[in-house]
């Protein structure tokens, strides 16, 4: 047992003069009643016991609860300690398509544009404020992906990069999935002794570097790591054109082409995020059917359910368990006792 204010065991030495002040008082109460020709203080000398005992008894305790008394206990394991959480953001050029709606931010900030890629910073942010304790991964992917911030428990320091990084610049065309589930693997594998991993992608779910055939072979090699996938969609099932944005011009400064110099259209794949996700035992999500706060809250609790399916049990725990309401119960029932008595 230990204790975080010791020096309170002084207040201890107050059992002498209150162990004398309930004897005297006691024995001054049986003076009176001889006189008045009562009955002693109750009819057997067990409740005269009891009365000087139960005073003493209460202190006693109610010190102990001072001294702010714990135990070190063994309990299960928690999955947010022990989860290592990679999250991928698709920069591909298509999540520069403006088909999203950004929830409104206060009155005085500015408001960022309302494309793919600040939705899924949006999406970043609020869910890395309900990560407490986890270990967190940031990586990005188009063609390739490239591991940005480490899995570290620096919460704050993913939220800067998050926040500051200029994820506009960083787009580039073309968007490799199976690139994407190898980053992911890599981070969550590169920290050993943990038994719980999770991937958190969120993309508009196209791939141009990997046909159909070759999407199905890459996440079956990835459904033998046994590394959960939730898989987050966004921008619309329907195609859109990628508009052009120049820094220092107001307004869409046209269209991004192809080859042909004929317009690009992007919409959101969902068969292949719900094909990942169903194959790696993931969930899938779509990030424009709902706020990006429950989207984060529910992300969460599937994240805890599925990430601790490994065959390797989580480890238990030696957390503290505070003492001090049971020796305050225990005064108040000592003290109800006494006046019982």
């Amino acid at each position: 047992m230990r204790f975080t204010s010791p020096q309170n065991f002084w207040l201890l030495l107050l059992l002498l003069p209150v162990a004398w002040r309930v004897v005297s008082t006691e024995r001054f109460l049986n003076i009176l009643r001889f006189r008045f020709r009562m009955a002693t203080n109750g009819k057997s000398p067990w409740r005269l016991y009891g009365r000087c005992l139960l005073p003493l008894l209460a202190l006693t305790c109610l010190v102990m609860a001072l001294t702010g008394p714990s135990m070190t206990v063994l309990r299960p394991g928690n999955v947010s300690d022990n989860l290592i959480l990679a999250i991928g953001v698709d920069v591909s050029k298509s999540m520069l398509a403006e088909d999203v709606v950004l929830e409104q931010r206060p009155q005085g900030e500015s408001r960022p544009l309302s494309n793919r890629l600040n939705a899924a910073r949006q999406l970043v942010l609020t869910l890395l404020s309900r990560m407490d304790g986890t270990k967190v991964g940031l990586f990005f992917f188009a063609r390739n992906g490239i591991e940005v911030v480490s899995p570290t428990r620096d919460l704050g320091f993913l939220r800067y990069m998050a926040t500051h990084t200029d994820l506009s610049d960083l787009t580039e065309p073309g968007s490799n999935l199976l690139a994407a589930l190898d980053t992911g693997i890599m981070m969550v594998d590169s920290q050993t002794g943990t038994p719980a991993s999770a991937i958190v992608l969120i993309t508009d779910g196209e791939d141009t570097e990997n046909s159909p055939s070759n999407l199905h072979k890459g996440i079956a090699a990835v459904t033998r790591k046994k590394v959960p996938v939730c898989a987050v969609g966004t921008g619309q099932t329907s195609a859109v054109h990628i508009p052009i944005r120049r820094k220092g011009i107001a307004g869409i400064d046209g269209f991004y082409t192809d080859g042909n110099d004929l317009p690009l259209k992007t919409r959101l794949d969902e068969q292949s995020l719900q094909e990942i996700a169903a194959e790696t035992g993931g969930l899938y999500f779509r990030l424009a059917q709902t706020s990006s706060a429950s989207l984060a809250g529910e992300l969460v609790q599937s994240i805890a359910a599925t990430a601790a399916f490994r065959p390797e049990a989580l480890p238990e725990q030696r957390l503290p368990m505070d003492l001090a309401p049971l020796f305050l119960f225990v005064t108040l029932l000592f003290y109800c006792l006494y006046l019982i008595l």
